[in-house]
């Protein structure tokens, strides 16, 4: 599945070969974290760059991306982050796995959301996922643009961590497997699955649900009436089974991202360097909000052409009704000065904001296609690329050779190189010189777990020339890079199956002949 938060395509499930390899990474950043290379930052490069290893509590470096992209910018390359998955991705304690991982030293630098902080004593921190409160994305990045982000920051300082940074993180949707869940008394009696959470636990056993901490994928929805989660991830986990309920304006909690130092790495960086990571995670926030509210869209958008769950929209009595059930969760926190004193700020700036919820785009299913024709770019084309061809290069399936086989409203695609070979197909349709795929399913030899998935859509502007065809992005839509790397050249003009890829062809199924 392609991501439009990273530009690259994200694993739906947990897959045995990223755990493998998140371990064996893990085991070996004992001697991978020292920080040798040159101090000089900034000015012309001198000798090799520092490298600061960064761990992710996620099996996917995509949010982290731009950060390291900013961190090589502000020092001319001098200054380099290595994003590592913490290998804790079957674990509900994945988050404060990774944060014990940097305090014994096993890397630099780690990112955990806001969530996981309060098991280790970062009190104020926890009111960027109090419940109801920030509940749009305007509100969150003027919190994350106020000092309170230093304050929150500070409290780690005992733990002997050196904030650097918090990034916007996607706001939380419940999505309620059998029925909505909307009104306090929707929750009642249910078990609700959530990423480990003091705050969560709280609220879903104050609305009465009995919650279930969940890995960072959800592996399964067996004994589950609902989860809580972002859209990317309901979509990418397969969460909008059919009869499903996703509440679309019911808006939880956000997941902001807290980056920070081990004390020890923190101390041989030079003040430059200890500036520049924090000026970059500063500098980032802007488009690491644009980031999250594309993969948002864009997930919302895949949802509601898989056409499994509902799009259903609380009533104000009912977010009412919510807000005054989940009370004594925010007075509970506030018992602490602290925490009393950073909700209070971000109230007064929700109340200057005055902004509603933020709602996910209503779900219009598009109505029957029509009859299949011929269109120009029916036939077999292919592009070979290598990992330079796309920026993020780290994931297996988005370069090698690639071969497409169009035929009138169907579209199949191979993908293979020496370690990955995946198949996709779907529907497809040409207006004048824009073409736009729709995945009925994908699969294959994925190590990184990155194959195309039901409902993913992405669009394309093109211009045939002979016998070679130049694909380019449309402003707005998803077109993913792999895809346009280089130009295609045509095969034959034919629909055939004969160049697919012999080691992962497409099902059958997926073209007429």
């Amino acid at each position: 599945m392609w991501s439009a938060q990273a530009g690259r395509r994200l694993a739906p499930v947990i897959r045995a070969a990223i755990l493998l390899t998140a371990a064996l990474a893990l085991a070996a950043l004992a001697g991978a974290c020292s920080l040798g290379g040159s101090d000089r930052v900034g000015g012309e490069r001198a000798g090799e760059p520092r490298v600061l290893t960064m761990l992710t509590p996620f099996t996917s470096p995509e949010e982290l991306t731009g950060f390291a992209d900013e961190v090589a910018r502000l020092s001319n390359g001098a200054l380099r982050i290595r994003i590592v998955p913490a290998g804790h991705a079957s674990r509900p304690d994945f988050e404060a796995a990774t944060i014990r991982d940097l305090l014994r030293g096993r890397a630099d630098l780690a990112m955990a959301a806001s969530r996981a902080w309060d098991a280790f004593g970062a009190r104020r921190m926890r009111a960027l996922h109090a419940p109801l409160l920030i509940d749009n994305y305007s509100l969150q990045e003027r919190v994350l643009d106020s000092n309170l982000v230093d304050e929150m920051l500070a409290e780690l300082r005992p733990l002997g961590l050196a904030g650097v940074g918090i990034l916007p993180g996607a706001i939380r949707h419940p999505i309620g497997l059998r029925h909505r869940l909307a009104a306090p008394d929707d929750f009642s009696g249910l078990s609700i699955g959530v990423h480990r959470s003091r705050v969560a636990d709280a609220v879903m056993r104050t609305l009465g649900a009995r919650p279930v901490p969940l890995p960072p994928e959800v592996p399964s929805v067996d004994g589950l009436d609902g989860v809580e989660h972002i859209v990317g991830g309901i979509y990418s986990d397969r969460l909008d089974i059919d009869g499903s309920h996703l509440m679309t304006n019911v808006n939880l909690w956000p997941r902001p991202l807290v980056l920070v130092a081990g004390a020890r790495s923190h101390s041989r960086l030079t003040p430059e360097q200890r500036r520049i990571l924090r000026a970059a995670a500063a500098n980032v926030v802007p488009k690491a909000l644009e980031s999250v509210l594309n993969a948002e869209a864009e997930a919302s958008g895949n949802i509601c052409r898989r056409g499994g769950a509902s799009f259903d929209v609380a009533t104000s009595s009912e977010l009412r009704a919510l807000r005054l059930a989940v009370e004594p969760v925010l007075r509970d926190l506030e018992r602490d000065p602290g925490t009393r004193a950073a909700i209070e700020a971000i109230e007064r700036d929700k109340a200057e904001l005055a902004e509603p919820p933020a709602d996910l785009a209503s779900c219009e299913r598009p109505a029957d296609p029509p009859a299949s024709r011929a269109t120009a770019i029916d036939g077999v084309w292919r592009i070979d690329t290598d990992r330079k061809a796309v920026h993020y290069d780290y994931y297996l399936e988005n370069w090698g050779r690639w071969t497409f086989v169009f035929d009138r409203d169907r579209f199949a695609i191979t993908q293979e190189n020496p370690k990955a070979c995946t198949w996709g197909y779907g529907t497809f349709a040409v207006d004048g010189n824009r073409m736009s795929w729709t995945f009925t399913d994908g699969g294959g030899i994925a190590p990184t777990g990155a194959s195309d998935t039901p409902g993913e859509h992405f669009v394309f502007g093109f211009s045939a020339y002979r016998d070679t065809l130049t694909v380019t992005p449309v402003k707005g839509e998803v077109s993913p890079l792999p895809f346009r790397a280089k130009p295609w050249r045509r095969l034959a003009t034919t629909p055939t199956r004969q160049f697919f890829s012999s080691r992962c062809p497409p099902p059958a199924a997926a073209l007429r002949g």
